[in-house]
């Protein structure tokens, strides 16, 4: 894939507003500014379940990159 391709992929999946949900954890994200942001509210708007977030959340607290903005 030329670096063409996987910018005009990326632009594609980083669209503002688009919701993503992460395959592992089953988190749902909205995709603002090209960054990944979530919340209980977006997760369960989006369909999730909110037991599904909470234990998500409390796994990502112990992490350095976690920011509760």
């Amino acid at each position: 894939m030329s670096n063409k391709n996987g910018k005009h992929i990326m632009s594609e999946i980083l669209k503002d507003g688009r919701i993503i949900k992460e395959g592992f954890t089953g988190v749902y994200f909205l995709v603002k500014g090209e960054k990944l942001l979530t919340s209980l509210e977006i997760h369960t708007e989006a369909g999730g379940d909110p037991k599904t977030f909470i234990a998500w959340e409390e796994s990502q607290k112990n992490k350095d990159f976690f920011n509760n903005e």
